[in-house]
């Protein structure tokens, strides 16, 4: 604990005060709520668990949460769950006649296993760092939960207050005078406490008007003639206490006689309980979170919770944690460090050990009348609130989970809801585009360097090549969306024929097993088109997926003349392959050596004067591996390549050197850093045998000195050769943005 400093006492004690009342005066309603109908005879020891659910929570949450001001203690969800298995084990032994004296030592111990079991989950949940879990629960799933948690609760205030449930069975019952101050008080307690708790925050306002709120009730007891004997014999106010402390360890002694098959029943209640529990956990300290703008560690709350509920558990007490609404409460009356949880505490535990008779003068109503407040506030944000925060088919599905959870259970709501929430999940990710881009080859090409005559054939012929780059998620959805529109362009007759179908998978995050059976299909298609299809940027994971569904039939099979399938590391290489293809199977079929001067003669400004151009230049013979220049160094010449390959590479800044680019005949390279004066931004190396021409910066200018014309002309020839490889970059970025 943050060592505390005597002015900051006061201002702790109060906050904490506050709040362990509240945590005793919820602590009973909650007890009431599990401990009600047949078991409201009970409710002396269930309100025992209840408070020793508050202050072991309280104490080693406040202790040991990554927040200063957090308060904990028994909670609505998981009261409302508990009251479930509580009411299902009773109903199951009072129908056998030989264990009614067995109910509450079964309850009991039910609850005290269900909690150590919580607790043990929830650690082990926050040992695994599984605290971001809750990111991924759809919110509606979330809402219908707590819509119905909130009808559990205005449901069970009427069984707290009247001992009768708010069905239609009993609905006109409700009305008979002589209920009507069972009940209509707690009602107009629950109305008062929304309209001001809703409009002014201040910390003292709920525990002021709960106890304005009992004295209203003994008012009017004395206004009508009744007094506290007879409230008490009409089950207006709770059962007499023992006197001393309410928990008494010689309870223990019973567990040993107990029938655990009524217990076993309930392991769907029970794993319901373990998913609430952790689900509003991660709420709540997320709320906190966003509403005090600090920081929480949520894998932390949930091993602190967990240690917590062992404790509790092994102690005979019911399932808690923290609490939005207790520990917001906490911090707006003042607490600044962990002693206002600790004095929180401290107080559930001083009811707990000694006992406090005037519980017995605890009015049900008042009680009641606080569950059905919380039973309200939560029907109230989730079926009137969310109809105008959320989407139609998120508050039907709200609602459609509220009613499954009021007539069947949680378990069955929460379990549709998921199963729903997926189902539309899916519906609507199909719906989002898998393609990125469509291109072709004429929009679009490789970063090898190419000759003019190769630039013109390529713009021919680029509408053999079809281009998609795929996005996101593949399931079955997508894929089979992506299989249609490749089967749309294949079949439609007015457009030209595709020879190349290339697919990169760049921006994908992964390829659902289901969704193999599409790219089967695609595969088969291509085939029986005539079309290569080229798969580029594989991860592992699809590459595995697609090797054992023999869509590919290797990682890195190019070298394969008659593979119907081809992968490439990258879409530049694979776009790379096929245009050398629709090279090869065109006009430019000539692998004879082509000096420069002919290759230069379409596209230099004085074609006829090509030749004595290029002899002002310093012809090159390189081998293999040679290196022209080297990245950061002082550009002092342009290179004109009349045979052989030459890669361009740039050199990362964790030192690993990556292709951008690739130069053949009749290209030019070096002559961005040559004409801006600057270093070389990439390093230019050798293939293969090459030929050369080399232009030197000396060389140019003795050019510009002695043939103008020429100088001239080949200035404009550079120009033009930059114009075009901005043109075409801006081509690039155009159609890689639509």
């Amino acid at each position: 604990m943050n060592r505390l400093k005597f002015y900051d006492l006061l201002p702790n004690m109060f906050a904490g005060a506050i709040s362990g009342l509240v945590t005793l005066i919820y602590s009973i309603s909650y007890a009431a709520l599990v401990f009600s109908g047949d078991l409201a005879e009970y409710l002396p020891l269930g309100i025992s668990c209840a408070l020793i659910s508050g202050t072991i929570n309280a104490f080693w949450v406040a202790l040991n949460s990554s927040l200063p001001f957090t308060i904990a203690g028994p909670d609505s969800n998981a009261s409302a769950i508990l009251s479930l298995m509580a009411a299902a084990i009773a109903t199951s032994m009072i129908s056998s006649s030989n264990t009614t004296d067995l109910v509450f030592p079964t309850v009991w111990l039910a609850i005290a296993l269900s909690t150590v079991i919580t607790g043990l989950c929830l650690f082990t949940l926050g040992r695994l760092r599984l605290g971001s879990f809750i990111r991924f629960i759809p919110y509606p799933v979330i809402g219908g939960f707590l819509a119905g948690v909130g009808w559990l609760l205005t449901q069970g205030s009427f069984t707290v207050m009247t001992g009768k449930s708010l069905d239609m069975t009993h609905l006109p019952a409700l009305f008979d005078s002589s209920l009507l101050l069972h009940w209509l008080p707690g009602v107009f307690l629950a109305f008062t406490l929304q309209v001001i708790l809703r409009r002014y925050k201040n910390p003292v306002l709920l525990p002021g008007i709960t106890l304005l709120a009992i004295a209203g009730f003994y008012l009017l007891l004395r206004v009508v003639g009744i007094s506290t004997d007879q409230a008490r014999s009409q089950g207006l106010l709770f059962e007499a206490l023992s006197s001393g402390g309410l928990w008494h360890p010689s309870n223990v002694m019973a567990l040993m006689q107990v029938n655990l098959s009524f217990i076993g029943d309930q392991l769907g209640s029970l794993m319901t309980l373990i998913a609430v529990v952790a689900i509003t956990i991660l709420l709540c300290a997320s709320g906190i979170e966003l509403a005090t703008q600090t920081d929480v560690d949520l894998d932390k709350e949930l091993r602190t919770a967990g240690v917590a509920n062992i404790m509790t558990g092994l102690l005979g007490g019911m399932a808690g944690y923290l609490s939005i609404s207790r520990s917001l409460l906490n911090y707006k009356a003042g607490a600044t460090n962990r002693f206002a949880g600790v004095f929180a505490a401290t107080l559930c535990a001083t009811f707990l050990i000694f006992g406090v008779s005037f519980l017995a003068y605890l009015p049900k109503v008042i009680f009641g009348g606080l569950l059905l407040y919380v039973g309200l506030s939560l029907l109230i944000e989730w079926v009137y609130q969310s109809w105008f925060d959320l989407s139609r088919l998120d508050y039907i599905l709200v609602i459609i989970i509220l009613l499954i959870v009021a007539n069947f259970g949680f378990l069955e709501g929460v379990g549709f809801g998921v199963i729903i929430a997926c189902l539309l999940f899916v519906l609507n990710y199909s719906k989002l585009r898998v393609i990125k881009n469509a291109l072709s080859g004429v929009s679009f090409h490789s970063n090898f360097e190419r000759s003019f005559h190769q630039k013109r054939l390529l713009r021919e012929k680029g509408e053999e090549l079809y281009i998609l780059r795929l996005q996101g998620y593949i399931f079955f959805g997508t894929a089979n969306t992506l299989l249609e529109h490749v089967r749309s362009r294949i079949n439609n007759a007015t457009l030209p024929k595709i020879s190349f179908l290339v697919i990169d998978f760049q921006l994908t995050g992964g390829l659902d097993s289901s969704s193999v059976i599409s790219f089967i299909k695609m595969r088969r298609l291509a085939k029986q088109s005539g079309i290569t299809l080229v798969l580029t940027d594989l991860s592992a994971d699809i590459a595995g997926k697609l090797l054992q569904s023999h869509v590919i039939d290797a990682v890195g099979d190019e070298e394969k003349p008659d593979a119907v399938t081809r992968t490439f590391p990258d879409l530049d290489h694979g776009v790379e392959w096929c245009e050398n293809q629709i090279l090869r199977r065109g006009t430019f079929r000539r692998k004879r050596f082509v000096p420069l001067a002919m290759q230069l003669e379409e596209v230099f400004p004085l074609p006829n004067k090509t030749t004595k151009f290029l002899n002002r230049l310093e012809k090159l013979k390189v081998q293999p591996g040679y290196c022209l220049y080297r990245q950061g160094d002082l550009s002092e010449a342009i290179y004109f390549v009349e045979s052989g390959q030459i890669s361009i590479l740039q050199k990362l800044d964790n030192g690993e050197e990556v292709r951008v680019g690739t130069a053949s005949e009749g290209t030019v390279i070096g002559e961005v850093g040559f004409y801006k004066g600057s270093v070389h931004p990439v390093s230019a190396i050798a293939d293969e045998s090459c030929s050369l021409y080399r232009l030197s910066r000396e060389a140019l200018t003795q050019l510009e000195q002695e043939e103008p014309q020429l100088a001239s002309a080949c200035h404009q020839f550079i120009a033009k050769l930059l114009a075009e490889r901005v043109a075409q970059a801006d081509e690039r970025s155009r159609v890689l943005l639509e």
